[in-house]
């Protein structure tokens, strides 16, 4: 492998850029980093880094061709969900095999995905799209609860709204309506921000599935447990666990079911990541992306070889074969520490006391003194990971609620009140 080249896509606010760097040198890659700042890297510069806009690449189209014809590019990877349709642009403007554009935004814009998944004969919410400045008497019309309401095209459960009742509708649409309107946002979406979806609410077990695709064909590599409860009216997931508990039938059922999403999106290559509820009536896809889970949650993920999931996903865009990596060790689990108040950030306490608590291996805080904190569903950050290692599913998860106590948020002007 060694001398092979690719460019990798890390925004700034990306939590993946040491792993995926550090997979690089371990296989010797030649690298191109393209960003929107180069700043993020600090200590771990890339070969050769690009900063640009994403949604103007064009302009850089020359320097990056240059770098490829130069370096013999075999894959252009976006490592999370802001970057994938502009490796998907980049593939096919430099003429490197990529999952297709259509496809990519299919698994970006959840209406569009619902539709191609309804068609493929997936167990279907029912569900319908109406323009964010409709009259929400015409919606009472169409709908039926409980149900769930959230954009298209926001991740990490933003904006995910449960309404159980009539008078629950004039609040979510307007907080919604808030958030939709923020500029980042409409920037980002365009006209997507003008539409809320409304589904059916599923009830039921929810797991996550973490996957790579070669050629079409999908190779799970783990299914994330989440042992808490997830029945709104927001869903901030908190645990996630692996391996699964769920029986082998299930999990074959589960497999299927992604193989069949898969193809319905046009996924070809790369890693996906899915989640899905499991109740008597079948399993019930909520998401699939094309791209890996998201924040540091891949460190609880290893691979036979000390492999990570980021060195997986560069084996599996320069053709290796992944098929029989198999995780190692006990079952692992992380927190995702969550915001649950509106304020600015001072400090965090009580991380010393969390790090002792038995069955914890890190701790890592992604927030810093001055930052604006919301809690979901117009939030979108968590205040960092808690990561635990054990004998069985129930002594993680005890751990990290354990660890979870011990810590104290500390704002200096509290907004919720």
């Amino acid at each position: 492998m060694k001398n092979s080249a690719v460019i990798l896509i890390i925004p700034s606010a990306s939590y993946r850029t040491g792993s995926f760097m550090n997979a690089v040198r371990k296989l010797d890659l030649k690298v191109l980093v393209i960003s929107d700042k180069s700043q993020v890297f600090s200590d771990k510069y890339p070969d050769y880094l690009i900063k640009i806009n994403f949604n103007h690449w064009k302009d850089k189209s020359a320097e990056i061709s240059k770098w490829a014809k130069n370096n013999g590019l075999k894959a252009v990877i976006g490592v999370d969900e802001e970057s994938i349709v502009l490796a998907a642009n980049l593939s096919n403007f430099l003429h490197v095999e990529h999952n297709s554009i259509e496809s990519v935004l299919l698994t970006k814009n959840k209406y569009l995905m619902r539709n191609e998944l309804k068609k493929a004969g997936v167990c279907s919410p029912w569900f319908k799209r109406f323009s964010i400045h409709e009259s929400s008497n015409k919606i009472i019309d169409e709908i039926s609860f409980p149900c769930v309401i959230k954009p298209t095209f926001l991740s990490g459960s933003r904006g995910v709204i449960r309404l159980n009742k009539k008078r629950e509708l004039f609040d979510g649409i307007k907080t919604l309506h808030e958030l939709l309107s923020l500029d980042e946002l409409r920037k980002r979406a365009g006209k997507q921000s003008d539409y809320i979806l409304f589904e059916e609410y599923i009830p039921g077990k929810e797991v996550a599935i973490e996957g790579i695709v070669s050629e079409g064909k999908l190779t799970v590599l783990a299914i994330f447990d989440k042992p808490e409860l997830l029945e709104g009216p927001t869903f901030e997931e908190k645990i996630i666990v692996t391996p699964s508990v769920l029986t082998k039938k299930i999990q074959y059922s589960l497999f299927e079911t992604i193989q069949i999403v898969v193809k319905a999106l046009g996924i070809l290559k790369g890693p996906v990541h899915a989640e899905a509820r499991i109740n008597k009536n079948g399993n019930y896809i909520l998401e699939c992306a094309s791209r890996s889970i998201g924040g540091l949650c891949s460190k609880v993920l290893e691979f036979q070889g000390g492999i990570s999931l980021e060195e997986l996903i560069l084996r599996s865009y320069l053709g290796r074969n992944i098929e029989k990596s198999k995780l190692i060790g006990n079952a692992r689990g992380v927190m995702m520490m969550p915001t649950e108040k509106k304020g600015i950030m001072k400090e965090i306490r009580g991380v010393t006391d969390a790090l002792v608590v038995k069955g914890v291996t890190d701790l890592q805080i992604t927030v810093k003194p001055g930052e604006k904190l919301e809690p979901l569903p117009k939030g979108d950050r968590y205040l960092g990971f808690i990561f635990a290692e054990g004998n069985d599913q129930e002594f993680v998860t005890k751990a990290l609620k354990n660890a979870w106590s011990k810590i104290e948020v500390v704002l200096e002007n509290d907004l919720s009140k």
